[in-house]
């Protein structure tokens, strides 16, 4: 098998080469070696070619067939013709179903959510699960694509890095929004879990005097997506306190990750 060179390895064979060098010059009054030369620059090649080869990031958008994850939804929407408030509180769980061709001709995945409410004086466990949506997630060798509601939103790029920013509503009708990843294979803690690399997508923010619109989702690697937060709330009149300490209408929510594991 090829071996292929590291950082390290270049550093000894830099380091080698220009002290080999150094003595021939002295020997043969400067004349560089010419198969040294060839031996160095391979060297370079060989490193180039190894940091290419980079880890694209898929992990983070898993594609198992079976894989799912549960999640505590906690949501508060703001109603400006009833003047009301009102919470909602229950568990979402999200399976990998079958494979499909989508209208694209790729391969995508069968989503399917389940939904159980929460009821303060039985535990979720003793509660069943009834269907309530089916949406769809398809990875290509650059993006992991969802379709929700039939929106299909562009949650993440690949490789991701810090700082790159995608429009993640290229394929949909809502208006152009600059995605961009905040943090990547950074560690992060949720409940009881502690993930080593997560990666952080900020998905809007933009707020004035008479609205707040703020969106995120943070994805660990080998399970998706463990935590979303969205503040889209408005006023009708301004004011110079915050949108957030007079809202009239919108919605405020959080997802996170409970549980997750194969079928």
């Amino acid at each position: 098998m090829k071996k292929k060179y590291t950082g390290s390895d270049l550093k000894i064979a830099f380091s080698a080469f220009f002290a080999t060098e150094a003595r021939r010059a002295r020997s043969f009054r400067g004349n560089f070696s010419i198969i040294s030369l060839f031996v160095f620059l391979f060297l370079i090649a060989s490193c180039k070619k190894d940091n290419t080869e980079a880890d694209p990031g898929y992990s983070y958008f898993p594609t198992d067939i079976g894989h799912w994850c549960i999640y505590e939804v906690d949501s508060t929407v703001y109603d400006p013709f009833n003047h009301d408030t009102t919470h909602y509180r229950y568990e979402v769980k999200e399976l990998l179903q079958s494979t499909f061709t989508d209208n694209q001709g790729r391969e995508a995945i069968r989503v399917e959510r389940y939904k159980r409410p929460y009821i303060d004086t039985v535990p979720y466990d003793q509660l069943p699960w009834t269907l309530s949506r089916v949406w769809s997630f398809c990875r290509t060798s650059s993006t992991g694509e969802k379709v929700e509601e039939n929106e299909r939103f562009v949650r993440l790029t690949f490789v991701p890095r810090k700082g790159k920013k995608w429009n993640g509503n290229e394929f949909n009708s809502i208006g152009e929004w600059d995605y961009k990843y905040s943090s990547v294979d950074e560690p992060f803690s949720i409940n009881s879990f502690s993930f080593d690399s997560t990666a952080l997508v900020q998905q809007i923010c933009d707020t004035n005097r008479l609205n707040y619109r703020w969106y995120r989702e943070r994805y660990a690697r080998h399970v998706g997506l463990i935590d979303k937060t969205v503040y889209d709330v408005s006023d009708t009149a301004l004011a110079p306190t915050s949108v957030l300490t007079r809202i009239v209408s919108g919605k405020i929510y959080t997802i996170k990750l409970v549980d997750w594991g194969p079928q």
